[in-house]
């Protein structure tokens, strides 16, 4: 078995050293996980409706606007619900990550780094 192999099931084969409970450490992993997922949503809706209100003055080449006026004025709108939901994700995030930290329970700290 490669080193890195060995490594990486070596760290899998460690137990949990966490106090909580195996439900609430689900419960918190997974209001993490979801609120994670949901934050880049929010990212990924605040820079369209964004980018909409910027061009919304900008026309095609026969003249017509890129972006129908009730679309504009909806992006506009929505855009701070969005920022308040983004606020909101953020906050649960930190609250779950200080929990787990916490209680001793893993979690992601990037897509390609994991934190003991």
């Amino acid at each position: 078995m490669s080193t890195a192999n060995h490594a990486a099931f070596a760290d899998l084969s460690r137990p949990l050293l966490s106090p909580l409970p195996l439900a609430e450490r689900e419960r918190l992993a997974g209001a993490w996980r979801m609120a994670s997922q949901d934050i880049a949503d929010d990212i990924r809706f605040i820079r369209q409706y964004l980018k909409v209100i910027v061009e919304k003055d900008q026309r095609l080449s026969t003249g017509t606007l890129v972006h129908g006026r009730a679309y504009v004025e909806a992006c506009a709108a929505w855009l701070p619900e969005t920022v308040t939901r983004y606020l909101r994700n953020l906050r649960l995030i930190s609250e779950c990550e200080g929990a787990m930290i916490a209680a001793g329970v893993r979690f992601a700290t990037s897509s390609d780094a994991w934190d003991a």
